[in-house]
């Protein structure tokens, strides 16, 4: 998923500036489209880091792609950021994320990854309206949400790296979240703020350049306090990943008609897929 938090936020600015934010899903051939300078940089990048990288995928172009492109193609810069990356991943075991039971968390935070664009593109679906932050950080559960959004995070982009070993020429993510009945008091009070902007930032220094697209239906205007806070942590290509809709169901159902097929949505969101069990 994604970035599904920080994307749910330019859907405010984008409402409270009352601006269209309509953009194309990005192509693989233009993402791995490289000139002949950005080519020399990547095997220049990929001979610095390739004795740290120990897991495959981290190997492939389309990964060492995306930090480069988070630092303009600037060797040092995207050197120093990977190495960033490695050390929180093992810091946080990272890597056992998806052994660990969440169980706890999707009954009351409830997001599906089990969904998949006409590209073959994994897409997190999450229920937006449904998620109560503040209740979770007043239970002193904040760092577990954090942790478990993550989680959400490293199962979507495992899903796609999967499924380029497979050979499928998928190189990025899609989220896709249902913003109806958004409100301050449960999705943005002030103790939910240092969460939020925690969660932007990890998601901009260790998954960069991973969202493909993030599609918000039945939107509607609200915390503008929040998004205040919060401009100032989203990097430009998390501005420009963005589609946004409001409670026209005519206009949001076309666009997702046209990107994913009803059988991999569920009723909520236009499709025949069967409602998930929590």
């Amino acid at each position: 998923m994604p970035q599904v938090f920080t994307s749910l936020f330019l859907l405010i600015a984008c409402l409270f500036l009352k601006q269209s934010c309509y953009v194309s899903a990005i192509s693989v051939e233009k993402y791995l489209s490289l000139s002949l300078n950005e080519k020399v940089a990547l095997e220049k990048f990929r001979e610095r880091v390739d004795p740290i990288l120990k897991q495959n995928f981290m190997k492939t172009d389309a990964y060492l792609i995306q930090f480069l492109r988070a630092r303009h193609f600037d060797g040092d810069a995207a050197e120093k950021m990977i190495r960033e990356m490695l050390q929180w991943r093992k810091d946080n075991a990272i890597d056992n994320m998806r052994l660990e039971n969440w169980r706890d968390m999707a009954q009351d935070f409830h997001a599906t990854i089990d969904t998949y664009d006409k590209t073959g593109r994994p897409v997190g679906v999450i229920d937006i309206y449904d998620w109560d932050i503040r209740q979770a950080v007043l239970q002193g559960n904040g760092r577990r949400l954090l942790r478990y959004v993550i989680y959400l995070v490293e199962n979507i982009t495992t899903q796609m790296y999967e499924r380029q070993e497979l050979g499928m020429n998928v190189t990025q993510v899609v989220v896709l979240g249902n913003a109806d009945g958004f409100n301050v008091i449960q999705h943005g009070c002030p103790l939910c703020l240092p969460l939020w902007i925690q969660f932007i930032q990890i998601v901009e220094s260790y998954y960069p350049q991973a969202l493909d697209e993030l599609i918000i239906i039945d939107a509607s205007p609200a915390i503008q306090v929040v998004l205040e806070a919060i401009r100032p942590f989203l990097s430009r290509t998390t501005r420009d990943a963005i589609k946004i809709f409001g409670p026209n169901r005519a206009k949001w159902m076309a666009y997702l008609d046209d990107k994913i097929s009803k059988a991999e949505r569920r009723p909520k969101y236009g499709g025949t897929k069967p409602p998930m069990d929590y």
